[in-house]
């Protein structure tokens, strides 16, 4: 009992001392990271990083903040974030610098990295990590539901588009208590205290809203546990849900948005597949019904052919046979 005790205290010592990326020689933002100083996370788009960083320079520029230094740092730093992120070759080095933060590290420094060989069986230790992985978890999920809610409320106040509806309503949130300190003949608001109640009110409205369920409020379900125990029951509602889209499309149903776009993301191999393309390609697949096998056969077809590169004979056979000569192609 005393090693499998050890054991665990040496696994909750092992994570705990693992590094946090923190780019200390500022070679690409400094502290915090580019992500964080544009309100984003890092599978944020590049259309995303623009629309953050238009917001907030707006925001931050000299000419609207004349004199205030801190506005200038800022404004400067964002100006920074926004050369990282949209320049690949610098976006790949800081993802790959945050995912291996040892590896930056050992560039400036030494970084010793402890493993532990336990002498208990390979069962005992599966078993223990489970239960800790079990543990942790709603612990993580709960790390991502803040820092999920900070980034939208950060948007929210940098009047980003991700925030805007948020914006709006606790535009109008605080304006009605403007009106009734008004009316009771209260003492007016200060700027200050205005901020703070603007800032109190968009962490309420957040709070309240529907979030994705990767950034949710932790909840039973995401126990690892009771996702296993859900498991089959999942698998089960995905395939009645597949089921019924295809009796839909064999019937010669039209499906609505939401429904082409599910049937699509599983030709496609997934939601990662289609968040991958680019709007037009969303639109192009949805408005020419591609949830039907045929027209996503070709649609795929066409794509494949655009991307390779074609030889000169078989350019000259495609001309000569859109001009209606016969095709044939001579020995190079």
């Amino acid at each position: 009992m005393r090693r499998v005790a050890a054991l665990a205290a040496l696994i909750t010592t092992a994570t705990a001392a693992t590094p946090k990326f923190e780019d200390k020689w500022e070679k690409f933002c400094g502290v915090p990271d580019c992500y964080t100083e544009l309100g984003l996370f890092p599978n944020a788009t590049k259309a995303q990083i623009r629309r953050a960083y238009r917001s907030l320079s707006l925001e931050f520029h000299p000419d609207k903040n004349p004199g205030d230094q801190r506005a200038l740092r800022k404004f400067n730093r964002v100006a920074r974030a926004n050369e990282v992120l949209t320049d690949d070759e610098q976006r790949k080095k800081l993802d790959y610098y945050t995912e291996n933060p040892s590896e930056y590290w050992s560039l400036y420094g030494t970084f010793v990295d402890f493993s532990y060989a336990p002498k208990t069986s390979l069962k005992g230790v599966l078993f223990i990590l489970l239960v800790f992985a079990a543990l942790v978890q709603p612990a993580l999920q709960y790390s991502k539901y803040q820092e999920y809610t900070k980034a939208l409320v950060k948007a929210a106040l940098a009047r980003a588009p991700e925030g805007a509806v948020f914006r709006k309503e606790a535009d109008e949130i605080v304006a009605e208590e403007s009106k009734k300190r008004k009316k009771g003949k209260k003492t007016k608001m200060t700027s200050q205290e205005e901020k703070a109640f603007l800032k109190e009110t968009l962490q309420k409205l957040v709070a309240k809203s529907e979030l994705p369920d990767e950034y949710a409020f932790p909840s039973l379900r995401d126990n690892l546990f009771v996702k296993v125990a859900l498991y089959p029951l999942s698998m089960f509602k995905s395939g009645a849900r597949s089921s019924e889209l295809k009796k839909k499309i064999a019937s010669g149903q039209v499906l609505d948005a939401d429904e082409a776009q599910e049937v699509i993301e599983g030709y496609l191999g997934g939601a990662d597949a289609w968040d991958a393309l680019s709007g037009s390609e969303q639109h192009k697949l949805l408005s020419t019904k591609c949830y039907l096998k045929e027209n996503f056969d070709k649609w795929q077809s066409t794509r494949q052919e655009a991307a390779s590169p074609l030889k000169a004979s078989t350019k000259r056979e495609i001309r000569q046979r859109k001009k209606g000569a016969p095709a044939f192609v001579m020995d190079e």
